[in-house]
């Protein structure tokens, strides 16, 4: 493999380090958020068993409408058993950015850097392409990429606020 791993290139999984590929920053299978034929989806089962992060599935959760929240003094994230796919993914992937920051409590500014880190790492630019010709209806999209409409809409908000450049 040639240059730095920021650039998108072939990955010869023979010479490829071991750590590198366990580490949190390659979870997209490039660094820094890139994206490309190499990259992977992001998957949070796999985020949470890198970071050692329990994910535990409980039915009484602090709030009726909770579907998912982190615990700092348990060390764990707690989901709420029979989810549909989408939700139990996108719930657990912002836990772990709270898990990541240390949060503690709630508030309207750690919820919101949770739904946009979880957007980026959920929603790859190239795979939002594949749908370009399809359908500009994000709802359909969503469900096609296994996220919620609220994290496409953050997403989709990221886009439009030059946070995210799109792909190609």
């Amino acid at each position: 493999m040639s240059g730095a791993l920021n650039t998108i290139d072939l990955i010869d999984y023979d010479e490829f380090p071991a750590s590198l590929a366990a580490s949190t920053a390659y979870m997209y299978g490039v660094m820094d958020f890139q994206d490309g034929p190499c990259a992977f989806d992001y998957d949070p089962w796999v985020h949470a068993e890198i970071l050692d992060l329990p994910i535990v599935f409980r039915d009484d959760l602090p709030d009726r409408n909770m579907v998912a929240c982190y615990s700092p003094s348990h060390e764990a994230v707690f989901v709420r058993p029979n989810l549909h796919g989408a939700v139990e993914r996108c719930a657990i992937a912002h836990e772990i950015v709270h898990f990541e920051h240390g949060d503690i409590g709630i508030n309207d500014l750690q919820e919101e850097r949770a739904d946009r880190i979880a957007a980026r790492r959920l929603l790859r630019p190239s795979r939002l392409d594949e749908f370009a010709d399809i359908t500009e209806d994000p709802a359909v999209v969503a469900l096609e990429l296994g996220v919620t409409e609220k994290i496409m809409r953050v997403y989709m908000r990221m886009v439009r606020q030059g946070r995210i450049a799109r792909y190609g």
